[in-house]
């Protein structure tokens, strides 16, 4: 304790000091190291990594072996590191803790929430359907903890589509949660002859408080609330480069959904599966020609909900080699669902001709990072209008084996690294 205080600014107890910088964003607490020696030394200490807020760190690379819809079977793992030091040697790259693990030779990727990623583990390497999961596995990099999830047990094993997120907000609670949406088969029916609203998406919720899954009935909902969970009966969930739009803003998950009229919107999920809001896209992009493979993306970026996409002009049919300008929208206003406009700027002057598909937004800063060609991580300033290339790769991958990573130090009673 003597050295801490020591080591402190003048004037400021440690513990006094750790308190105020745990409650700034993670930007600032990194521009703090600047002050002084002192500073850079209390924000620099692995003790106390646990409890500061922590910045975007690089990438996790997931080459494919074998792909089914969302999922990637990883055949290899790599990082790229943004940060102008080494990657942590207590940050596993390779996730060889889980590759140790018996009976996980199939791991695909799912998704990744607040330093926490969810990978299922199937029976086998090729196409597989939600009767082929034998678990899920949540785990954390920085700490090498991880814990198996069971299957989902509520019946949804024959199914035409389906969806597993991870939810983890550690500011509220140690817990995590899973949510699976799923289309459910139906005995006898025609899936060709029939509309979308008979094939609804349908919810169950994993709680690792309560270990176990539960699925969310209809039943129980008012009229307000059928109101708001009629995108599932009359949407499709967004995809983008194989991954399915969404971002996790305060506590919520947002989902972008294509609804019948081709028209997306933005549902917003509690942990429990229910819908909260139903979000209208930004006033000023109705009637916007958008590139037919740029359907959009949303992400999380300075506490807000953003989106992104391309514009296209022309006649030409093939709008993928017609983008004229990428816009960037921020949601000031949940409540009046207000948007602004952040950031317009040409798109060939930043790109040229060559295709590009957004891959993350940084959280801390307006830099937004894409990936062009398939092979090569490209930054975006929108402050500076400048673009730099981050790193290129040796082989070419889909946008959704390029994993922004936020690392997450603190050890988890919730994660105890059993099947």
């Amino acid at each position: 304790m003597e050295r801490r205080k020591r080591s402190a600014p003048a004037g400021l107890p440690y513990d006094a000091l750790l308190e105020i910088l745990a409650r700034l964003p993670a930007r600032s607490v990194y521009r703090s190291k600047c002050v002084a020696k002192g500073w850079r030394d209390l924000v620099d200490d692995p003790l106390n990594r646990k409890k500061l807020p922590q910045t975007l760190e690089g990438f996790f690379v997931m080459k494919p072996g074998t792909a089914r819809g969302r999922g990637v079977g990883v055949e290899h793992f790599g990082f790229i590191n943004l940060l102008p030091r080494p990657v942590p040697l207590d940050i596993d790259p390779c996730f060889s803790f889980l590759k140790k693990l018996p009976e996980t030779e199939y791991l695909s990727f799912l998704d990744y929430c607040n330093g926490l990623l969810l990978f299922v583990h199937a029976r086998k390497s090729g196409p597989f359907d939600q009767s082929d999961v034998l678990t899920y596995v949540v785990c954390n990099p920085a700490t090498k903890q991880w814990e198996a999830v069971p299957a989902c047990d509520c019946g949804c094993w024959d199914c035409l589509e389906w969806y597993t997120f991870l939810v983890f907000h550690p500011a509220v609670s140690s817990h995590f949660h899973l949510i699976n949406f799923w289309r459910e088969w139906r005995e006898g029916s025609d899936k060709e002859g029939e509309e979308l609203e008979e094939w609804p998406l349908l919810v169950c919720v994993y709680s690792s408080g309560t270990r176990t899954w539960s699925r969310r009935s209809q039943t129980d909902w008012n009229n307000e609330q059928g109101r708001l969970e009629g995108w599932r009966h009359q949407g499709e969930l967004c995809y983008l480069g194989g991954d399915p739009q969404r971002a996790f803003v305060n506590g919520i998950l947002h989902l972008m959904v294509w609804e019948l009229d081709d028209s997306p919107i933005v549902a917003a999920v509690d942990i429990q599966g229910k819908t909260q809001r139903i979000i209208k896209m930004p006033a000023a992009a109705e009637g916007m020609r958008w590139a037919h493979t740029h359907i959009g993306h949303i992400s999380q970026s300075q506490g807000r909900l953003h989106y992104i996409n391309f514009q296209v002009g022309g006649d030409d049919d093939d709008d993928t080699k017609k983008c004229d300008e990428l816009f960037t929208w921020v949601l000031k206003d949940y409540d009046t669902q207000e948007w602004v406009l952040k950031d317009t700027v040409s798109f060939l002057k930043l790109f040229g001709e060559n295709i590009c598909t957004v891959v993350a937004i940084h959280q801390d800063c307006n830099v937004v990072f894409f990936l062009q060609s398939k092979n090569q991580l490209i930054a975006y300033d929108m402050d500076r209008k400048e673009v730099s290339v981050v790193a290129t790769l040796e082989n070419k991958i889909w946008r959704n084996g390029i994993v922004p990573y936020v690392p997450n130090f603190a050890d988890s009673l919730v994660l105890t690294n059993k099947h």
